[in-house]
């Protein structure tokens, strides 16, 4: 938790399991794991019927959040100097605690407003 990119890959992995029928895009060597997200996606959230699609490109789903890359619009959660492992990682965490159908689970910052242009300030200071 002391790695200051951990509030935004954590919030990166938030709104991806609240986000029904979205598309994740991943590296090509990362689209196996990436559907066994999905796969536990579908186990953790029975209810979910509109499951997340996965297509190859740049770690992000549109509009939601991006891995890496140019920095995109501050609606959208940026998370520079990340990779796969590290939103897998906390995607993971998050569904073995209950999330999103839990109150509290997300971990810190997760009942609140985000405010992604105070968390880029501290990436690009």
């Amino acid at each position: 938790m002391s790695d200051p990119r951990w509030p935004s890959l954590r919030e990166a992995a938030r709104r991806f399991l609240r986000t029904e029928g979205c598309i994740l895009k991943v590296a090509q060597a990362n689209i196996s794991e990436a559907w066994n997200i999905v796969q536990s996606i579908s186990d953790h959230i029975p209810e979910r019927i509109n499951l997340p699609r996965i297509e190859v490109g740049q770690l992000s789903v549109e509009g939601l959040f991006q891995i890496g890359g140019e920095e995109p619009d501050v609606s959208v959660c940026w998370v520079p100097n990340a990779n796969f492992s590290d939103l897998k990682e906390q995607i993971y965490d998050l569904l073995e605690a209950g999330y999103p159908g839990c109150v509290g689970c997300g971990g810190p910052g997760s009942e609140g407003e985000w405010n992604e242009a105070s968390r880029r300030s501290q990436f690009l200071d």
